[in-house]
């Protein structure tokens, strides 16, 4: 493996999140995504609430609101070709019912946010807390991806007006840490961290393939990991704290234990730049922590900055920026409020 070290002027810098929106929700909410509109020039923040609302913000301060459309909270949302033609915003309840909607438009003459059109709805299988959709096997048609919080793991692809359920993984034990990484040759895999274990479950979406990574992880709960694949695509901590990230390379066996020098994260999302992958961890007193490592590389993995964001957040997604090394990020808290951030590595990058 040939290794090209990522230059930083200076490991763990501060740098500044400015806050680019902020607002106080009167529901909780359970679930928050932010996704930029199909022409990339709008950047939506989709928040789902306890009480099965979805509301739509942009940060020009623009707002829309879907009231009672689901029966139960909004567990999470995700975006993509559900159906294989465009990209849609895909949200799932609890109770496995699963919702998809364009992208709201901006009226011409008054400038306020339109409610988004729907465009599918089923019922699924219940329990889902974790999804993505992509061409995870491989076959160039999108699948719907979904974690269970009863240990399964599921596909899903849409034929003949309704989505079809495709494969079906079941792991030993309830999972706490759920990523998904692509190899060098472009494949899908996702690798699950369980309650209480030290082990790996990893699926390799293209064979079908279920195999146990052994005495990958620390089994001691105060000690606990959250596993990234080198090449990350999405990544999620499920209802746990961890104490610290351990970046994996599956295809040469290889692990990279990542410095944590605030207190144990309650969650924790990726972005990949032009030229670098980052994953962000929080915590409960808002300690955000930025690590970044070149394309194909976990030779040289950093922290490379920190920043000081709102504390008692249990939910973060992120975006790349317009500019080669920002990064946009959505926090949502325990007190109902969401806020939006910028932050520019490029200070902290040589």
């Amino acid at each position: 493996m040939i290794c090209s070290e990522l230059k930083i002027s200076r490991s763990g810098a501060n740098v500044n999140a400015a806050v680019l929106f902020a607002t106080h929700l009167n529901t909780p909410s359970s679930s928050v995504l932010m996704v930029w509109s199909r022409n990339q020039q709008q950047l939506f923040i989709v928040i789902g609430k306890c009480n099965g609302d979805l509301l739509f913000f942009t940060t020009r301060k623009q707002y829309t609101q879907l009231e009672n459309i689901f029966k139960s909270s909004l567990t999470t949302i995700c975006f993509g070709k559900l159906r294989q033609s465009s990209d849609e915003i895909v949200a799932i309840s609890a109770g496995g019912q699963i919702r998809s909607f364009d992208f709201p438009q901006t009226d011409a003459q008054s400038g306020d946010l339109q409610k988004p059109l729907p465009l599918f709805e089923q019922l699924i299988q219940a329990n889902i807390c974790t999804s993505y959709i992509g061409d995870i096997d491989g076959d160039g048609l999108s699948e719907l991806l979904v974690l269970m919080t009863d240990r399964c793991v599921r596909t899903y692809r849409y034929v003949a007006n309704h989505l079809a359920s495709l494969n079906k993984y079941e792991v030993p034990s309830h999972v706490y840490g759920f990523a998904l990484g692509i190899t060098n040759s472009g494949l899908y895999y996702a690798l699950l961290a369980e309650r209480s274990e030290n082990y790996v479950v990893k699926i390799d979406f293209s064979s079908n393939i279920c195999n146990i990574l052994p005495q990958t992880l620390a089994s001691n709960a105060s000690n606990r990991e959250l596993m990234v694949p080198n090449q990350p695509v999405y990544l999620s901590l499920v209802g746990s704290l961890a104490a610290r990230l351990l970046v994996i390379n599956p295809e040469n066996d290889t692990e990279i234990a990542l410095e944590n020098p605030a207190g144990d994260f309650i969650c924790a999302t990726t972005v990949n730049l032009q030229n670098m992958h980052v994953v962000m961890t929080l915590d409960i007193f808002g300690n955000l922590l930025i690590y970044g490592w070149n394309d194909h590389n976990t030779c040289h993995a950093y922290l490379i900055a920190k920043a000081t964001v709102l504390p008692d957040a249990d939910r973060i997604t992120a975006v790349a920026g317009r500019n080669e090394n920002e990064v946009l990020f959505c926090i949502s808290t325990v007190y109902f409020k969401i806020a939006v951030y910028r932050i520019d590595l490029s200070s902290v990058l040589s």
